[in-house]
């Protein structure tokens, strides 16, 4: 009898091991493709503003500039890239908190700011796949949030553990925020009771 417990609790080990491996490939996999596709999408745009510029449309002696796709996202659905350099971090930030978004990388919370407007802009990822980094962030890091036409800046203010019913994080603050949310304590086995938060105010516009 006990033998066969030993081996139901390997098996269940590796089949654990086996899960949390194979989304940390497969989120890999979607960070790169999601940067790519980023990347990808800032070029054309930036080819197709190039060519725009000095065909000026004139009406009535008033030279205007032909309308442009207001859609800052990149065919592969990133609104933006997330950059940390103090921990390695860079991913692509897409719309959403569906599990299918944030399998793929980390995502806005509905109901807050969209990258590049002013307001507390919240983003979620998972901590096993995409967010574990956050547990080494320091007051005064600097976090960069690249979109495809400005990067803003901003300086981390408060790192707190609050409850998932603390939904006071999302709040509007009167001014440009950004935070970041995922579970915790990070090397909790299964669903974790709470949540990291990382808190950052804006610090410039890098064009």
């Amino acid at each position: 009898m006990r033998q066969r417990l030993e081996i139901l609790f390997w098996s269940i080990g590796i089949v654990l091991m086996l899960i949390f491996f194979g989304a940390q490939a497969l989120g890999e996999i979607e960070r790169k493709r999601g940067l790519a596709a980023f990347e990808e999408s800032k070029h054309s745009a930036e080819v197709r503003n190039r060519a725009q510029k000095p065909l000026q449309h004139v009406t009535s002696g008033t030279a205007t500039a032909p309308a442009t796709d207001s859609d800052p996202s990149s065919d592969d659905g990133v609104l933006a890239i997330l950059r940390i350099s103090e921990i390695g971090m860079e991913l692509p930030v897409r719309y959403g908190t569906e599990e299918k978004v944030l399998r793929r990388g980390p995502g806005i919370v509905e109901g807050t700011s969209l990258p590049g407007s002013r307001g507390n802009v919240a983003i979620a990822a998972h901590r096993d796949i995409h967010f574990r980094g956050l547990k080494d962030l320091e007051i005064g890091d600097l976090i960069n949030l690249e979109m495809p036409d400005q990067t803003q800046s901003y300086i981390v203010t408060e790192l707190s553990v609050v409850e998932p019913t603390d939904v006071h994080v999302l709040d509007e603050t009167g001014q440009s925020v950004l935070t970041l949310l995922t579970c915790y304590p990070f090397y909790f086995v299964g669903n974790a009771p709470q949540r990291f938060v990382v808190r950052a105010e804006a610090s410039e516009f890098i064009h």
